[in-house]
């Protein structure tokens, strides 16, 4: 290890340094978010209200005029970059009037604060990988891994409930985000290492599947990165099971400054 980082700073001229030590970091911010029109494919898909509802729009909007308090100058969407010019076709037709914002968060937050702030157009990131529940779930069983699959459905009982009390009526967008961006919400991504432990020595499916989640993470990651150039203040709006890696991501990058969205989500 020490040999590595030895040659790794080798590598790396004075020149470079100095260049990088002259830009201003750009200021990264993640809004973990639930999906509007709930279904998906995680563990636990959330069940979610009527989010075109006037009711529901106001507080939208709420949220939106908070987020804006950062002014942020790029925006990024959870959407595979291969959908990035007909997303950003919809935003333009949206901007002229031509488009009304279906139910989705990409539009509902993206769209709306993007064009709040007169943006040109927003930016898409994701990275394909399945994750294979039924093989991970299989080798427990056979494995007699009993105290582990407890574990997890300990964890579908405590989200099942905490989406039920949050998709309440009285409960607000903004008073969900919040939850759904604080630290104890958060920590519930420990059940990936709780995964990572099904299997055997000789059929590790749980640690080989969570390789491809810290793998999807970090090519998200690195797509955000691209988008974060010196100076710039990019919000980034992203379902919350991948909020956790990123914010680890982003703090431990020296290139990166993070930005903490309950900072602006709470009064």
């Amino acid at each position: 290890m020490k040999f590595a980082l030895a040659a790794l700073a080798l590598a790396l001229s004075p020149a470079t340094a100095i260049a990088q030590d002259d830009e201003p970091p750009a200021q990264v911010m993640v809004l973990g978010t639930f999906h509007f029109t709930g279904g998906g494919q995680d563990y636990v898909n959330s069940e979610v209200d009527d989010y075109l509802a006037p009711a529901r729009q106001a507080e939208i909007e709420a949220v939106v005029e908070r987020l804006a308090e950062f002014n942020p100058t790029r925006i990024v969407v959870e959407l595979d970059p291969e959908a990035e010019d007909r997303f950003n076709a919809q935003y333009d037709a949206y901007r002229r009037g031509e488009h009304e914002l279906t139910v989705n968060e990409r539009q509902q937050i993206g769209m709306r604060l993007a064009a709040r702030l007169g943006h040109d157009r927003l930016y898409a990131a994701d990275y394909a990988s399945d994750m294979d529940f039924n093989a991970m779930m299989t080798a427990g069983q056979e494995n007699g891994q009993g105290r582990l699959m407890a574990r997890m459905e300990e964890l579908r009982a405590t989200v099942e409930a905490m989406d039920a009390r949050l998709n309440r009526p009285d409960v607000s967008v903004t008073e969900r985000l919040v939850a759904m961006n604080e630290p104890d919400f958060l920590q519930m991504h420990n059940i990936y290492l709780t995964l990572a432990q099904l299997g055997d020595r000789d059929n590790p499916v749980g640690a080989e599947q969570m390789a491809n989640w810290w793998g999807r993470n970090l090519h998200i990651f690195a797509q955000i990165s691209w988008v974060a150039e010196p100076g710039e203040r990019v919000l980034v709006i992203y379902g919350s099971g991948h909020k956790f890696l990123f914010d680890q991501f982003i703090q431990d990058a020296v290139e990166l400054e993070w930005v903490d969205p309950l900072d602006y989500l709470e009064d």
